[in-house]
């Protein structure tokens, strides 16, 4: 079969890793903004065990949507699990499916998956083509 004039758009099997300190952070679907061509890039993994995910403080120059949805595809409200989530140094408890936006500039971490009754979807979506971080006390 022939490429078509937009399958250069189409990306199959986008598997990636996030390394932090010697120690895999993430590991899911990765879109990177030289590969979508757009100032954004997008992490998708399935949580299915307690865990912290990002440990320290820090602040990023751009914008940042976060969510947490139930993985069961019949009903995405079916969500069973407790997720801490620090923003400004308040701690925010999630415990059904929630979309968060951390604005530029806001201090946010750590993010702990408490307890994972249920297998959730975790995608992050960075408003940015260059990441960059800055920690925090």
């Amino acid at each position: 079969m022939s490429e078509s004039k937009y399958s250069k758009h189409v990306f199959t099997e986008p598997k990636g890793q996030i390394e932090r300190d010697g120690e895999i952070i993430f590991d899911g679907i990765f879109m990177k903004p030289e590969v979508l061509g757009a100032k954004c890039q997008m992490l998708y993994s399935i949580v299915s065990e307690a865990h912290v995910n990002e440990a320290t403080p820090h602040i990023h120059d751009f914008p940042i949507v976060m969510s947490f949805i139930g993985a069961n595809p019949e009903n995405v409200y079916d969500f069973d699990a407790e997720i801490e989530f620090f923003m400004g140094g308040e701690k925010q408890i999630i415990s059904k499916t929630s979309v968060i936006s951390v604005p530029a500039g806001l201090a946010h971490c750590p993010l702990i998956f408490k307890r994972v009754g249920k297998p959730l979807v975790f995608l992050e979506i960075m408003l940015t083509d260059k990441y960059e971080r800055r920690e925090v006390e």
